[in-house]
């Protein structure tokens, strides 16, 4: 466009030379040089609009990005930032202005700015703007949600390997200085303190519970029934899927084996003495005030239901439960499937590792406290498990995208 309006220029140009006059060279060389002025300014003003929108196109896409880093704050920042990085060789300063739509997962920038005519009689200043909406399809998977008011504790020893996915606090994440925590990204509401590679983001959104809306009903109760204890040792128990009244005790080892399906467990669940507990296809899911128990040498293998209302889920319990689950076992392999005790104390102490075999695994609790030297680990080698993700905590796999 710019070649074809200097050709005609010089065509022009050319006429009025060709009668060899010095008068008419004077009147042509003010239209031509205004002309040749106007298309250079109108090169420019093209530009500016280039530059202004590719600088809202990279800082919408980079906000996006930080969607699930925390705090407006944050992601209003880094998106700012990467536009004004973008525009810093324009003549004329540029505003911006980020909205974040976080129920579609959005952030729009506009940028605003002017273009001043090269020669300042010719027009007036003009307004130029541009604008780009991009949305943050790349989640990191959530893999440990601490939702309570209490901080989320890793003391002694401990350590926990999530390499893949994102650890939250809705408080504080408190680190011992013997422990460690290594994962894909670590933040929380209040501080992150200790040894967290890489560091630890303080000043993060509260993340509200994903699965709030799931129906925790059991399809009929124990209501009118005597309390009864079953204590298994030396031998093989077959447990159907149902509704199940009794306290369980797997002792002595005891093979504890679970039917493909729902357990509703009216009462503890405890294991001691190199008890074994498995299960393929499997949820456990607790009453009120009851929890399961994996005691010292107790072999654990259970992985969660593949299909149904619960499909993703391994251990679950009612809203208004707060009692303590504890994993106190040198020997649990595989815990395959979502932890889900959104009121209650999940307790890790061991001197092992927890859940090294699982394809992945997914907590999400009031209070999480790991002592003594655990290493737990949380896969997320999530293609080939079987088990599906339940829906607010796995990856979209999917980069962040301009939509407008």
């Amino acid at each position: 466009m710019v070649f074809s309006a200097f050709h005609n220029v010089l065509i022009r140009w050319k006429h009025c030379t060709a009668a060899n006059t010095a008068v008419i060279a004077a009147l042509c060389a003010g239209p031509i040089l205004y002309a040749v002025t106007a298309t250079i300014d109108h090169s420019a003003m093209v530009n500016d609009r280039y530059s202004l929108q590719s600088a809202v196109d990279a800082g919408a896409l980079m906000g996006a990005a930080k969607l699930a880093l925390g705090s407006d704050e944050l992601v209003t920042g880094a998106a700012e930032t990467t536009a004004r990085q973008q525009v810093a060789d324009m003549r004329n300063p540029a505003s911006f202005e980020v909205t974040i739509d976080r129920d579609t997962g959005a952030v729009t920038v506009t940028g605003r700015s002017r273009h001043e005519p090269l020669i300042g009689f010719m027009s007036e200043p003009k307004p130029i703007s541009a604008k780009a909406t991009a949305e943050g399809l790349l989640k990191t998977p959530l893999c440990i949600l601490q939702i309570g008011n209490s901080e989320m504790k890793v003391d002694d020893q401990a350590t926990i390997r999530a390499g893949g996915c994102l650890i939250h606090g809705n408080k504080d994440i408190t680190v011992a200085s013997g422990a460690f925590v290594q994962a894909a990204q670590t933040q929380a509401v209040g501080l992150v303190t200790g040894p967290v590679s890489p560091q630890g983001h303080g000043g993060a959104i509260t993340i509200e519970d994903p699965f709030a809306t799931m129906d925790l009903t059991p399809p009929t109760d124990c209501a009118g029934k005597t309390e009864n204890i079953k204590v298994v040792t030396n031998g093989v128990l077959n447990l159907a899927a149902g509704v199940h009244c009794s306290q369980y005790k797997i002792e002595k080892d005891a093979i504890l084996i679970l039917g493909p399906g729902d357990h509703w467990f009216m009462d503890h669940l405890h294991t001691k003495e190199n008890a074994v507990v498995r299960g393929d296809d499997v949820v456990l899911i607790f009453a009120t005030d009851k929890s399961v128990k994996f005691n010292d040498t107790s072999s654990v293998q259970i992985t969660a239901r593949k299909k149904g209302p619960f499909a993703g889920f391994l251990l679950v319990t009612t809203r208004d439960n707060d009692k303590k689950f504890v994993i106190a076992s040198n020997n649990v392999s595989e815990l395959l499937g979502t932890i889900y005790i959104p009121n209650a104390e999940l307790e890790v102490e061991t001197a092992g590792q927890v859940a090294e075999d699982s394809a992945w695994s997914i907590i999400v609790a009031k209070t999480i406290t790991l002592k003594r030297n655990p290493v737990m680990v949380i896969n997320t080698r999530y293609s080939g498990s079987g088990v599906p993700v339940p829906s607010g905590v796995g990856p979209s796999g999917l980069a962040p995208r301009l939509t407008r």
